[in-house]
Formats: C-alpha cells, sequence, structure tokens
C-alpha cells in the first residue's frame, strides 16, 4: 500500500461480503427447515408529495406508511413438515401469529446478520412440480404475511 500524503501507509483488511447462500429460518425459536430460497426482505417507506398553490415549482417530500413485502419461504420437501401444519391450521380458520428470524452464517456457521419478522402468518403454499423425467428435489413454498421486519445489528445468536 503506498503512503498518502501524510507520509504513513494506512494498513487495513478487506471487507469481503457475506455469502447469500448460507442461512436458516427460525419460527417462534424453532429451525424450520432446510430452505433453498428466502424472498421478500424488503420495506418501503411511501413519500407523500404536497404542493402548495400558487407555488408551481416546488413540491415537498413527506415520509409516509412503511410497507413490507410479503416472505416467500421455499424449501424441500421432508417427512417433518411444521411449516405445512402451520399453514393448514391458517386454513382451517385458527390463524396463529408468530415471530422468526432468518439468519445469514459465514462459512464456519457464525451468525453474521440477522432480519427478525414479527406476526407473521402463512397465507399461501404452492406445491412441487412433478415430473418423472426429473432427478430434482421436490420443493414447496410458503409465503408469509408480517406486520414488520427489523434487521439486528452484528448478527445475533440462536
Amino acid at each position: 500500500m503506498r503512503a498518502g500524503r501524510g507520509g504513513s501507509a494506512r494498513t487495513s483488511s478487506p471487507v469481503n461480503p457475506f455469502m447469500s447462500y448460507n442461512f436458516c429460518v427460525e419460527v417462534q425459536g424453532l429451525l424450520v427447515g432446510g430452505f433453498t430460497s428466502v424472498e421478500g426482505l424488503e420495506s418501503k417507506n411511501e413519500v407523500l408529495t404536497i404542493r402548495q398553490g400558487g407555488v408551481n415549482d416546488v413540491e415537498y417530500k413527506l415520509p409516509g406508511q412503511v410497507t413490507y413485502t410479503d416472505l416467500v419461504l421455499k424449501a424441500g420437501i421432508t417427512s417433518h413438515d411444521s411449516m405445512w401444519l402451520w399453514y393448514q391450521s391458517a386454513m382451517n380458520g385458527a390463524v396463529k401469529r408468530q415471530n422468526g428470524s432468518i439468519y445469514l452464517l459465514d462459512d464456519q456457521g457464525n451468525i453474521t446478520s440477522t432480519w427478525n419478522f414479527y406476526n407473521a402468518w402463512p397465507v399461501a403454499w404452492v406445491g412441487p412440480s412433478l415430473d418423472a423425467s426429473q432427478n430434482l428435489v421436490a420443493t414447496q413454498s410458503f409465503t408469509l404475511a408480517h406486520e414488520g421486519i427489523w434487521k439486528r445489528a452484528n448478527g445475533g445468536a440462536f
């Protein structure tokens, strides 16, 4: 590394981004399966535009409602299917809202980032595509509606 104008070289270790393939999902304190993907870690702050009468060249931008995208969890089908039981209960009118977490892990299995979701319940299920000419894992997906996602600083623990 070259020395800057101050005359001394600065050393810093590079910060590499975490890989997105190593993660797990927990609902109410229980790991609920090996998911192949998690989608919907998203929120948006609505922007309200206010215009003042007679002032044609100014728009005021104010923060509005925060909205959250539904989570979509995709997993292989196994004989132990707690997500299906939760969904089936909601289908039968017994909606049970639960909190959960999505953990991003490093190569050693340590938690690097955590996203907590609140008051979630399953609202949709998509079953596997079955095809005898393929040798793929049978997968299903669950869509969870929820009332918010918050990222926990510095990872956190199970």
